[in-house]
C-alpha cells in the first residue's frame, strides 16, 4: 500500500527549494538520467541529498497533536465528491484524486490550502487523515522536494521535484532509490524498477 501510495505522491503539488546554483549539476537539470555516466549521477544525487537531508528526518511524535483538527476531514463527502469530479481546486484548496489501476472511485484524496501551501493532507475515503507532506519552497516554482510522513509521524519518503516530469525519490534515511521520468522509475543502472498508474 505504501509502496502504491509513493508512486502516486510523487506528482502532486509544484513548489521551490533553495539550490546552490553555482553548482553545474543543479542549476541546469533536466532529464537525461539514461545518458549521463555514473559519476554524473554520483555527483547529482549527493548534491540533491545535502539539499534535502541539511537536517536529519526523524519520526515526528508531535504530528498529532500539531494536526489534531485535521485527523478527521470535516467536509470528505463533498471534498471525496468534488475530487472524483475531476476538481483540481475546491473551496480554497488544491485538492488531487488518487486511483487504484481500473478502478473508477477514488480510494485517496490529498488536499492543500491555496493560503498555506508549505503542506499536503491526505485522505482515504472516508475522511481520515493518512500522510501529510511537508513542502519546501515556493510554490509553484520548481525545484522543491517534499518529505512524507505518515498520521503516526514516521517518515515515509523525500522527494525532490525537478519538473512535472521528473523526480528524485530517497528513503527517509537518505538512501537513494531513483529517478522518477513520467511513468517510470529507474535506478542508477537505468533499469526500470517501479512504474506509477497516475501522472
Amino acid at each position: 500500500m505504501i509502496k502504491k501510495f509513493l508512486l502516486l505522491t510523487a506528482i502532486m503539488f509544484q513548489s521551490a527549494v533553495f539550490a546552490n546554483y553555482n553548482d553545474i549539476y543543479i542549476a541546469n537539470l533536466q532529464y537525461d538520467w539514461i545518458n549521463k555516466s555514473e559519476l554524473e549521477k554520483e555527483a547529482i544525487v549527493s548534491e540533491v541529498h545535502d539539499i534535502i537531508f541539511e537536517n536529519p528526518i526523524e519520526f515526528n511524535k508531535d504530528l498529532k497533536t500539531l494536526f489534531k483538527d485535521r485527523l478527521k476531514d470535516k467536509n470528505h463527502i463533498e471534498n471525496y465528491y468534488a475530487a472524483s469530479a475531476g476538481y483540481k481546486e475546491y473551496k480554497g484548496h488544491n485538492i488531487s484524486a488518487f486511483y487504484y489501476r481500473k478502478m473508477k472511485n477514488i480510494y485517496m484524496y490529498a488536499l492543500q490550502d491555496k493560503q498555506d501551501v508549505s503542506k499536503a493532507f491526505y485522505y482515504d475515503a472516508l475522511g481520515n487523515l493518512q500522510y501529510v507532506d511537508f513542502i519546501e519552497g515556493e510554490y509553484p516554482e520548481y525545484p522543491y522536494y517534499a518529505i512524507q510522513y505518515k498520521k503516526t509521524g514516521k517518515p515515509i519518503s523525500a522527494v525532490y521535484y525537478i519538473s512535472k516530469d521528473c523526480q528524485y525519490l530517497f528513503k527517509p534515511n537518505g538512501d537513494f532509490e531513483g529517478v522518477w521520468y513520467k511513468h517510470n522509475l529507474y535506478n542508477t543502472k537505468n533499469k526500470v524498477i517501479l512504474k506509477r498508474t497516475t501522472y
